[in-house]
């Protein structure tokens, strides 16, 4: 059990995007953790991030700074065809490791991590920020007490503007490498579908298009084991949004994670538009009002990385476990496996029959 006198030493790998825009602002935010190393093998983006966050211990090759003795946490932020390489040696120098999703693109490399980390006394979580959404795990209350009575269906949308204004990394366009819509942004919805309705996901059909880049925009029906329909879109090519909607027998709830007051009940036989809703909306953004000016720039979306790192040095201060496990991505990444196999082929695939591995684009009839 870490000593909780003293800050957790974090080292994270990888200073892309989502290691300095995401993870990095996040954990500075926290009084009681501290980065103190960082890797990357772009000595110009090592030295810049580093500068940008003054941390002093640099290092091109992962491996030195896992040997960094005052390093007691590994954050690893790469792409994830090396998730697993990294992960695997934070754990054998006895490092607690932080894996952003997706855990791997293989089942082998998952299972082999899975079994390593059996007995181990490291704390190992996948970073899936969604499960630490406020908003998001209000509604998963709402929905585990019955509120919004047997649901029916629940429909989700994350599409985003990033490709109009940055320059993507050659990874980022290859779905073997990790990148595309369904693996770079709609596993995050597939494990919001698990954790938000507590069942499986049975079977998925996903249609894609592939031009430019691997998965440019998809859209993806399943059914889940406990009955419920799902229908999501994602796409990196228009304006941004990502919402939920969920549809029970005694009403439904919207819920907009960009939003501070981005979650609103709809009771079963009301009318959108009516002037009782409208007030009810009022009285609830009024209400939210301190909270958005408390969380500031980046919003509900943005506090969910500072959320989900608070449980992680939690469980690890308190030797307490974490939510979203190995076996969560594990799940996560048998979905994307089936979405992948169903827009090469153009038909369902079932979960339970879905490919080992990553597989590349190809056209149905191909």
């Amino acid at each position: 059990m870490a000593d909780k006198k003293k800050k957790l030493k974090i080292g994270l790998i990888g200073c892309g995007w989502a290691g300095s825009t995401l993870h990095l602002p996040a954990l500075q935010s926290i009084h009681d953790a501290e980065v103190t190393a960082l890797a990357d093998i772009d000595q110009d983006r090592l030295n810049q991030v580093g500068e940008k966050f003054r941390i002093k211990n640099r290092y091109t090759d992962f491996r030195n700074l896992i040997e960094n003795e005052e390093v007691e946490v590994v954050a690893v932020c790469v792409p994830a065809n090396s998730h697993a390489e990294i992960a695997n040696a934070a754990l054998d120098a006895e490092k607690h490791v932080f894996i952003e999703k997706p855990l791997a693109l293989a089942m082998e490399e998952i299972e082999l991590l899975i079994e390593r980390v059996k007995g181990s006394a490291c704390k190992t979580m996948v970073g899936f920020n969604l499960r630490s959404h406020r908003l998001l795990r209000q509604a998963r209350k709402i929905i585990r007490e019955g509120t919004l009575g047997r649901i029916e269906s629940l429909r989700t949308t994350w599409t985003s503007d990033l490709r109009h204004y940055r320059d993507m990394p050659k990874w980022r366009n290859k779905r073997t490498e990790g990148g595309g819509t369904l693996i770079e942004i709609a596993i995050h919805h597939f494990d919001l579908w698990r954790f938000l309705l507590g069942g499986e996901v049975e079977e998925v059909f996903a249609l894609t298009r592939s031009l430019e880049w691997d998965d440019e925009i998809a859209t993806i029906s399943a059914r889940m084991n406990n009955g419920t329909i799902v229908s999501s879109i994602f796409s990196e090519l228009t304006d941004n949004n990502n919402e939920i909607e969920i549809h029970g027998r005694k009403g439904r709830l919207l819920i907009s994670c960009y939003s501070f007051d981005g979650l609103e009940f709809l009771p079963i036989l009301s009318s959108p538009g009516t002037i009782s809703g409208r007030v009810r909306k009022f009285v609830n953004t009024l209400g939210n009002l301190p909270r958005a000016v408390s969380i500031g720039n980046g919003g509900e979306f943005m506090a969910s990385y500072r959320s989900e790192w608070e449980h992680f040095i939690y469980a690890i201060r308190n030797d307490s476990l974490v939510e979203c496990t190995l076996e969560d991505g594990m799940h996560a990444v048998k979905i994307a496996l089936a979405a992948t196999q169903s827009a090469s082929l153009g038909k369902p695939v079932k979960v339970a029959q879905a490919p080992r591995k990553i597989m590349p684009v190809r056209l149905p009839g191909t």
